[in-house]
C-alpha cells in the first residue's frame, strides 16, 4: 500500500499540485482534465498515507516509556530529513524558477531557505504531521491508553475529531501561522487515528481478501474505485474537505484491496514493495527528477505531447530516486540524513515514518 501511495505521489507531482507547477503549468487552461485528475487522487491518497502510518505505529511500532528515547527516534527518522533536505529543495526550486542574480536575489533566496521548514512551503508538511501525530499518540498511550484497554484506539479517533473541531473554531483567534499549523495537524490526525484503529484488523482483512476468487476480488476493487469517483464527482467543489474526509477511508480500502490483488496475481509486485520499503528516499528526491524531466523537455523539445511528459516524468520520478539512493546508500552521512541506520543491514525502528522498512510493513 505504501508503494502504491508513493507511486501516486509521483504522479500527482508530475500533474502539478496547482497551476504554477507540473504539467498544469504547461497545459493550462486547455488541459483542465489535469486538474480533475489531481483533485481526484489528492482526495484520498495523502489520507491513505497518513492512515497507513497510523496502522504501522499501532501494530508494529516499538513502545518505549522513555520520552527522551522517543524524541531521539523522531529526531532521527523525521526531523533530520526535514532539516537537511527541505532547505536544499527550496533553494533549488527558487534557483530553477527565478535564478539568484545579484545581492537582492541572494537575500531573497536566503529568506526562502529560512522558510523552508514551514509546512506551507513544500511537500515536507507530511513530515510535520507525522511528528505531531506520533507525539500525540505517545502521550495518549502514556497518560490514558492502558486504562482504556481495547477501547483505546476508538477513543483516540473520537478525541481527534473533537480536537479538530475545536482547533478549527479557535483558529481565527490565534495568529494565522499558529492557527493554520494547528488546523493542519488536527485535520490529518483524524486519519492517523483511523489508522491506529484499523491496524490490528488488517491481517484478518487481508486473509479474507486472499480467499476471494479473482473475479470477486476484482469487482470489489472496481466497486471501491467507483465509489471514490462517485463521491468526487457528486459532491460540489465547495465541500472538497468533505470529499476528502469520505474518500480517505474508502481510498485506504481501495489500495489495501489492490495491494492484495497484485500480490496474488501480478508479477513484479515486489517493485511496489521496494517502493514502500524505501519510501522516504523516494519521497525526498522524486521532485528533482520529475521537475528536471519537465524542464528539459520544455527547454529542448518544446511542444512535446502530454503523454510523453506523463510517461517520462513518472518513469524518472521512480527510477531517478532509486538510482540516487543506491549510489549514496553506503555513505553513513547520507543514511543519517534520510533517517536510516548508519550501518547497512540493520533494521530501522518501525515508528510509522514514511521510510519504515521490512516485509511486514510493505504489505500493509
Amino acid at each position: 500500500m505504501r508503494g502504491l501511495g508513493i507511486a501516486l505521489v509521483v504522479l500527482v507531482h508530475v500533474l502539478g499540485v496547482d497551476e504554477a507547477h507540473g504539467l498544469r503549468k504547461l497545459f493550462v487552461p486547455a488541459r483542465l482534465e489535469l486538474r480533475a485528475a489531481y483533485d481526484f487522487i489528492h482526495s484520498f491518497n495523502m489520507a491513505v498515507m497518513v492512515m497507513g502510518s497510523g496502522a504501522v505505529v499501532g501494530t508494529l511500532g516499538r513502545e518505549t516509556r522513555s520520552f527522551t528515547r522517543f524524541l531521539g527516534r523522531k529526531a532521527h527518522t523525521l526531523l533530520v530529513p526535514l532539516g537537511v533536505w527541505a532547505p536544499l529543495l527550496m533553494g533549488l526550486q527558487s534557483w530553477s524558477s527565478r535564478g539568484l542574480r545579484g545581492p537582492v536575489d541572494w537575500r531573497e533566496g536566503a529568506a526562502w531557505l529560512a522558510a523552508a521548514w514551514s509546512p506551507a512551503q513544500s511537500i515536507f508538511w507530511f513530515v510535520h504531521v507525522l511528528f505531531w501525530c506520533t507525539l500525540a499518540r505517545w502521550l495518549f498511550q502514556r497518560l490514558v491508553g492502558p486504562r482504556l484497554g481495547r477501547w483505546s484506539a476508538g477513543v483516540y479517533v473520537a478525541a481527534a475529531l473533537l480536537l479538530h473541531l475545536g482547533a478549527s473554531g479557535c483558529a481565527r483567534a490565534l495568529p494565522p501561522a499558529v492557527g493554520d499549523y494547528l488546523t493542519l495537524w488536527t485535520y490529518w490526525n483524524r486519519f492517523f487515528g483511523l489508522g491506529l484503529w484499523v491496524g490490528p484488523l488488517l491481517p484478518e482483512v487481508c486473509r479474507r481478501l486472499g480467499r476471494l476468487s479473482p473475479r470477486a476480488h476484482g469487482l470489489l476493487t472496481l466497486s471501491l474505485l467507483g465509489a471514490l469517483g462517485a463521491i468526487h464527482a457528486g459532491l460540489p467543489r465547495e465541500v472538497y474537505a468533505l470529499t476528502c474526509g469520505l474518500n480517505g477511508p474508502l481510498g485506504f480500502g481501495l489500495l489495501l484491496s489492490l495491494a492484495v490483488l497484485l500480490r496474488r496475481h501480478a508479477r513484479g509486485w515486489h517493485v511496489l514493495v521496494h517502493l514502500g520499503t524505501h519510501s522516504m528516499p523516494f519521497y525526498l528526491f522524486h521532485l528533482y527528477f520529475v521537475s528536471g524531466a519537465r524542464i528539459c523537455l520544455e527547454r529542448w523539445l518544446p511542444g512535446t505531447p502530454l503523454a510523453a511528459h506523463l510517461v517520462l516524468g513518472c518513469a524518472l520520478g521512480g527510477v531517478g530516486p532509486w538510482l540516487f539512493f543506491k549510489f549514496l546508500e553506503p555513505l553513513a552521512l547520507f543514511r543519517w540524513s534520510v533517517g536510516l541506520p548508519s550501518i547497512p543491514g540493520t533494521s530501522p525502528v518501525r515508528d510509522g515514518a514514511p521510510h519504515a522498512e521490512g516485509a511486514a510493513i510493505s504489505s500493509a
